[in-house]
């Protein structure tokens, strides 16, 4: 009988979208717990600027990809593996919102939304799949949208994109979970990200509101939906696959 490993000490895990927002926590709070970590985004100075921030010394290792590109995730994918050989885990936080009705929606911003945030996760599982495989298992989580489950307007490109995500975890949950290998996803709600906060704080009102409809009664942090990420990847939560699980306060309630 085939089982998914239990992580027994630190563990290795390649996060994308690093350098801000819920990328940057997760790796954040990995690191913080003595793990090691790949961190993988397109922004060479900010991902620099995180790197330093952090000050994790050899376990953080900084790389910059095209993540629409799979070229370019190949190639990111093996010089994290040359940097970190035990790789055991990957967070895709990778992700942006191209805004647009079904009507409004040109050809280009649809498949920018899929490339940014489908296929990339895509490319990224595809190239860890075969060392999570020889390894005897590992662990994928990748971060959707509540927008995926609870539509708002103005989001059509980026709700089907990170549809399609959930949809492409459930696949992997079955095929892969024969050889150890788990897969998740996370479904933020209203997390303070840079980009959100910087529009809380220029319009406060905006905050308020939302809040006033979330049964905690407040929006969330990027390290609460970090903690999450965590014990999916690193900690003894190995029976929990193809789930779909909602970090938002409640809001998917209403």
């Amino acid at each position: 009988m085939i089982s998914s490993r239990v992580p027994s000490g630190p563990v290795s895990v390649l996060v994308t979208g690093a350098a801000s927002g819920i990328g940057l926590a997760c790796a954040r709070r990995l690191l913080t717990a003595g793990h090691r970590v790949a961190l993988v985004d397109r922004d060479a100075d900010r991902l620099t600027a995180a790197l330093v921030e952090l000050a994790a010394g050899d376990a953080a290792s900084r790389h910059v990809a095209d993540l629409t590109d799979p070229a370019s995730v190949a190639t990111t994918v093996a010089d994290a593996l040359a940097v970190h050989p035990g790789l055991s885990a990957v967070v895709n936080a990778a992700g942006a919102i191209r805004a647009g009705t079904a009507a409004s929606t040109s050809d280009a911003d649809w498949r920018w939304n899929l490339d940014t945030n489908a296929s990339s996760a895509f490319y990224v599982c595809r190239a860890v799949l075969p060392g999570l495989v020889a390894a005897g298992g590992g662990a994928i989580v990748n971060i959707a949208s509540l927008t995926a489950l609870r539509p708002i307007p103005d989001r059509a490109g980026y709700a089907a994109a990170k549809g399609a995500v959930i949809a492409f975890t459930r696949q992997l949950a079955l095929e892969y979970g024969p050889h150890g290998v788990t897969a998740n996803t996370i479904c933020p709600g209203a997390i303070r990200t840079p980009l959100l906060a910087a529009r809380f704080d220029r319009e406060p009102e905006v905050e308020r509101d939302l809040a006033g409809r979330i049964p905690l009664r407040r929006t969330g942090e990027p390290d609460e939906l970090a903690a999450l990420v965590e014990l999916l990847v690193a900690g003894d939560c190995r029976y929990l696959t193809g789930q779909t699980i909602s970090v938002d306060g409640g809001l998917s309630l209403v």
